[in-house]
């Protein structure tokens, strides 16, 4: 196939397609996330947020749990 006078195979166009809808989705998805986070987390979510990663994270033996 030719396209602007160059010869192009089908697969340099897939590739070149996937790697634009890859680009307009990351696009989209950090431009939802900054409209949807304008404020902000609460203490309280800040808390709650905490007290889940002190409950997964183990504790080593030779240290006491706060």
């Amino acid at each position: 196939m030719r396209l602007f006078g160059k010869h192009v195979f089908p697969r340099q166009i897939v590739l070149l397609a996937s790697g634009l809808l890859f680009l307009a989705a990351t696009t989209y998805d950090v431009h939802r996330s900054i409209k949807y986070n304008e404020k902000p987390p609460t203490r309280e979510q800040i808390d709650a947020l905490q007290s889940y990663l002190d409950s997964k994270r183990p504790v080593p033996p030779n240290q006491e749990k706060f």
